[in-house]
């Protein structure tokens, strides 16, 4: 039984281990993009822009800024996913995390009763 707790152990720590590099990757994901967004309002900030609108130094103005409003859309739609996806894996994590407290605790109280047991046995 004790081999089949630490393989539990290992799986869940390996587990562990994995969702913590997933959401790391989602939040510097999700910092790139909204530095590209910063980026985008930057140069755009309407939110709409008639086609043929014209800008001091832009030969194609209104071209330009919707595709950069449809651009920074796009963004909007990616930044929110990773915010379902950071959710998703964060529930995973705490559930894991869970899992491997009781394991400890499990532990705990076997290592709890073998000492007890060993205390016993020296004292009768």
């Amino acid at each position: 039984m004790k081999s089949s707790m630490d393989k539990s152990v290992r799986a869940t720590r390996f587990a562990i281990s994995d969702l913590q590099k997933r959401i790391a990757v989602l939040e510097a994901t999700r910092e790139d993009l909204e530095r590209q967004m910063r980026k985008l309002n930057d140069s755009v900030p309407e939110q709409e822009v008639a086609a043929d609108a014209r800008k001091d130094g832009y030969v194609a103005y209104g071209s330009y800024a919707n595709s950069v409003i449809e651009r920074k859309k796009n963004l909007q739609v990616t930044l929110d996913d990773i915010d379902l996806q950071n959710s998703e894996l964060s529930r995973e994590l705490r559930m894991a995390m869970d899992t491997l407290d009781s394991f400890e605790r499990v532990r705990a109280r076997q290592l709890a009763a073998k000492a007890e047991k060993a205390a016993a046995r020296r004292a009768g």
